[in-house]
This record gives C-alpha cells, structure tokens and sequence, in this order.
C-alpha cells in the first residue's frame, strides 16, 4: 500500500469467522468521520466457499442504513467515487478467518532463541505443531519425520546473534532442508528466516530450492536484546499469501486493496498502539478482542506491542478448546444459578458445533458470558508468559474490549463486567468498548490515510464504558473496606462504604466530570498503595463508576446459595442482563 491522502470516502471491511462487517467512512464538514456500518453471516465455509458474497450482503445492508450506493447492478464496487456520491474512493480489508495455518519453529536454544520466534509466531492466527532446536533429543531421522508429520504451511527460523556462530543453526537448517524436499510438490512450505543475519544468504542457497524463503531482520541481534517489530510485519506479509491461497475471493478482493488483506489482530494493535501514543508517558493500554474462533490480547506502553493470538481459542467455533485449558467448576462459578459439570460441558461443546446459535432466554445468556470469562482468562495465561512477572494483572490505564462477543451484548454493563471478571485488574483503570468494531478497520487505514485515522480518534470514536477501581486486600466477606464519595460538575454528591466481596457502582453521565474520593482502610490499596487516601478527577461513562471490592483473585462465597446471589448482585449493579 501507497501513502496518499486525496480519497474521500473510504469503506473497511472485516472478515471474521462468523461474521463479514462493513464500515464506512466519509469527510463531513471538512473532517473524516465514521458514517455506519452493516454485517451479515460469513460465506468462507460452506456451501459458498467465497468471501465476496458475505461482504456483498454487509455492503447491501450499508446501503440500506446509509441511503448511499456502493455496488453497481452487477454487485461489483464502484470505484472509485462519482460525482453523484456513489462507491468510494479507497478500499481495506483484513481478516481473523480462515483455515488452521500449522507452523513448525526451529531455534537453538529453547529458552532464548526459541521462545522469541515463537513471541513473533504468536503475533497471528498460527497454530504451532513442532518446534526444533538444540535441546531436542530426536535422531535426525525422527526430526524430519516430525516436520513431515506436521505438513506446515509456515516454517519460521531464529537463532544466533549477528555475525555470531552459526554452524549449530546450520545443522538444523539443513534437517529442515530434507524435510522440505520430502514434502509433496502441492504442500511446497514458506520459510521465514529470522536469526543471524550473516547466514540469510546461506540459508536462501540452502532452502531457496524446496521451500519459499523470506527473510527477516534478526529477532535477537544481540544477547539479551528482542526485536519483534519486523519479523512481525514480515510474518504478516507471509500470511497474507498464504491466505490469498486458502479463502476463494481473496485474490479478487486483493486487487481493490493494493495486494494486501491484513490479519485482524495485528491491524487492531496497530490501534492500540496509536492510541497508546495519546495518553502521558508511560501510560499502557490493554485490548482484548474475543471472536468465534479466536482471541488476541494487546499490550500497548508508549507505541511498544506485546501481542498474543489464540487461534485455537473462542466462544463459538473454538469454544471445546476452554475444556482443555479451564475447570468447568471456574466456569460455573460465575453463574447465578445451579448447572452441573456434565450440562456445562454439553453446552461448551455444543456451542463449537453449532458457533452461530445465539441465546434464545437470560440463562442462555449468562452461559456464554460465563463462557467468554474463561476463554479471556485462558488467553491472559499465555499472554501474561511475555509481559513482566507479578502476581496481579499489570496496571493499565485503558482496557478496551472488542470482537464479536463483547461488541454485539444487549447492555454495555455486561462487557463491563466480564472485562472486570476476566482480567481481574488493579487499581485504578477505564474501561472502553469498540462496540462498532473499529479498532482493525482505523489500523488497515493507517496505512493509506493516517490523517483520516487521527481525525476520526480525535472524536473519541469507542464506547466509553466508565471508570473503574479495583481494592486489592484481604478482609472478612460484608467487612467496610473503603470509603468512597463522588462530587459531579453539577455539585451532585453520593458517597457509599464498600463491603468486602461486594461491587458498587456510582452514577456519573458519559462526558461529565466529577471528583472521586477513595479512603481504604489500613491494608487495603485503591492505586496509590496501601491504606492511601487519593482524590482524582473522573469522567463518567454509561455504565457509570465502578468500584470493585471483591479481592483480587475475585473471593466467591463458599456456600453455592450465597455464591449465586453474589454473582446475581454483581449483575445487577452494573446493568448486564
């Protein structure tokens, strides 16, 4: 893609599992701003096996809700604009979709080397299958077997220091060598290079013939120091190939794009980070975006991206994935309502089968909220691998939540409160929601228009749900533990005393100011260390302000009765159905 500014109208499109959206962006009264969007049910999978004919129904639904037209009588895109206001101008896409992409990662050793090619590998929807490196204890033979065992679509290659030895690297290269010649001429591999740099030429003499070689700057050029950045941009190329493969009507859609359909996740961290960059240094933000079959946490500080996607992990298509990784009695703590073991994994279960079903009575409902908790929390233990170590939740300033889960519930209150459940965070944070599934069509403009991008964050397009504190401590279930009062712009004041296991919440309309006042008692820290007293200023959002006294790990009533009218309280506070 070209830098260019003249486009107008712009139209985003994103292509997930289980739903094609739509957005549409135009210039009004001199500024560009989101106008609407439309959506309809994927076409990737059967029986259309063609990505054109969901996004066709989303454009039509656009059209509708706008009264403007983007495809012509034959459903074909006008582009670019008429004089009359039809079609647009310029056209993105990217894409969480697609079938499973099985990499194999070779490092050599398999606590440095290795672990940074797969914090790279981790920034997609890749799936690992096999990894080499020195520690491994297979004959040559087996490795190879391995790798021919594992059919990868993707190889992706680190290890050494710039201009370090590299005949222990070459060894392993060349077992992947003969694993590539072994493997069918219509499953030819890619191989991503991304270690010393002094053997990339190597490296192209000795795989160039039985695989496609890319190459990458060195993940670790020196001992101890990560650089993901651009092995990351190169993998996302690599991945765009390959899906231009996989998904009918890809490469169609490719030529309005400029060759490129970015990968969601990466494009929704493009985001973050953009918006990392407006709050004051050091200021961090975190998104969690929940899909069908996938789940991507971001950790943005100051531009820098810890990225971590699950491509394996979800609330639909990928939901049996939580049985692997959770206990059902962690997902049946958050019900207000008795389930046993066996119903609860027949609805995980069923849920996978049939991803697209939606909630039919308000039991159903806390079933898959209670559902998308876990699959948050499952998502947060790999990703908190590569964030500092500490036993709670970093600080962040700004969670946001996005995806078709959190995106699309009846009541914001609800997003709110599996955002609070699931992470768990501390202190003092905001909580946002990307309810009009901007975050990755802002990050695929950002490449053609960041003026458009600026202006459009610059009138705060995410739904802002309130502020929220989290009291760390111990106390005795229905103890007081913190005094809070709240005085609005208005002069309104309200003041209540926050029990242990309790969460309270404050009224302060979305845009107004007011003063929060938190007094924790000795022990117990609200952000600015234990026993401290702080006043600071707040604005309200729709939810309202939330003050969450439940301890940190969240402390459940032993008694199942009481844990279900806790959990039930804890609804009803914030407003979630």
């Amino acid at each position: 893609m070209t830098d260019t500014y003249t486009a107008d109208t712009l139209l985003a499109v994103d292509f997930g599992t289980a739903t094609t959206r739509a957005l549409l962006f135009d210039v009004v009264e001199g500024h560009y701003r989101f106008l609407a969007s439309g959506e309809a049910a994927s076409t990737l999978g059967p029986p259309y096996f063609e990505a054109s004919e969901g996004m066709r129904h989303a454009l039509n639904q656009l059209q509708t809700i706008t009264g403007r037209t983007v495809l012509d009588e034959a459903a074909a895109m006008i582009m670019p604009a008429t004089a009359d206001g039809s079609g647009i101008d310029a056209f993105v896409a990217t894409s969480s979709a697609g079938p499973i992409v099985r990499a194999v990662l070779v490092g050599l050793l398999p606590q440095v080397s290795l672990e940074s090619v797969r914090r790279a590998a981790d920034s997609t929807y890749i799936s690992v299958v096999e990894t080499l490196s020195l520690g491994d204890r297979r004959r040559e033979d087996q490795q190879i077997d391995a790798v021919l065992a594992a059919k990868p679509h993707l190889i992706l290659i680190g290890g050494g220091t710039d201009g370090g030895a590299g005949e222990a690297l070459l060894k392993l290269i060349e077992v992947i060598g003969l694993a590539c010649h072994l493997l069918p001429l219509n499953a030819k591999a890619r191989v991503l290079y991304l270690g010393n740099a002094a053997l990339q030429e190597k490296v192209t003499q000795l795989l160039g013939g039985v695989a496609t070689v890319y190459i990458a700057p060195n993940v670790q050029p020196e001992l101890g120091e990560e650089v993901l950045a651009p092995a990351r941009l190169e993998l996302a190329k690599v991945f765009e190939e390959l899906r231009l493969e996989q998904i009918g009507g890809f490469h169609a859609l490719s030529s309005w794009t400029g060759g490129r359909i970015l990968p969601t996740a990466p494009a929704e961290a493009q985001t973050l980070r953009l918006l990392s960059r407006t709050l004051d240094s050091g200021k961090s933000v975190l998104g969690v975006s929940v899909g069908s079959a996938s789940t991507a946490l971001t950790m943005a500080v100051n531009g820098n991206l810890h990225l971590s996607v699950r491509p394996d992990l979800g609330v639909g298509l990928n939901a049996a994935e939580v049985l692997e990784e959770t206990a059902l009695n962690d997902f049946m703590h958050w019900l207000p309502f008795e389930f046993s073991e066996a119903a609860a994994r027949a609805f995980i279960l069923n849920k996978s089968l049939y991803p697209h079903t939606l909630p039919m009575e308000v039991n159903d409902l806390y079933l898959e909220h209670a559902l998308a908790r876990q699959v948050i929390r499952a998502a947060l233990r790999r990703a908190r691998t590569y964030w500092p170590r500490a036993d709670l939740l970093p600080t962040f300033d700004l969670i946001v939540g996005s995806g078709s889960v959190l995106g699309r519930l009846p009541r914001p209150g609800a997003a709110a409160l599996i955002l609070l459940d699931a992470l768990q965070p501390i202190g003092f944070t905001r909580l946002s929601l990307d309810a009009h599934h901007l975050l990755a069509a802002l990050g695929a403009l950002s490449y053609i228009n960041p003026l458009a991008v600026t202006q459009i964050m610059e009138t705060d397009p995410l739904v802002n749900l309130g502020p929220a504190v989290s009291l760390v401590g111990r106390a005795r279930r229905g103890d007081v533990i913190c005094q809070v009062r709240l005085v609005s712009e208005s002069g309104a004041e309200a003041a209540l005393e926050v029990k242990f296991g309790s969460l309270e919440v404050l009224s302060l309309p979305p845009g107004q100011r007011g003063k929060l006042t938190l007094k924790p008692r000795p022990g117990i820290d609200a952000g600015f260390g234990p026993g401290k007293s702080r006043t600071r200023d707040i604005t309200g959002g729709v939810v309202g302000v939330m003050i969450d006294g439940r301890g940190r790990p969240i402390v459940f009533p032993t008694n199942a009765e009481k844990r279900y009218e806790a959990v039930q309280q804890w609804i009803w506070k914030v407003g979630g159905a």
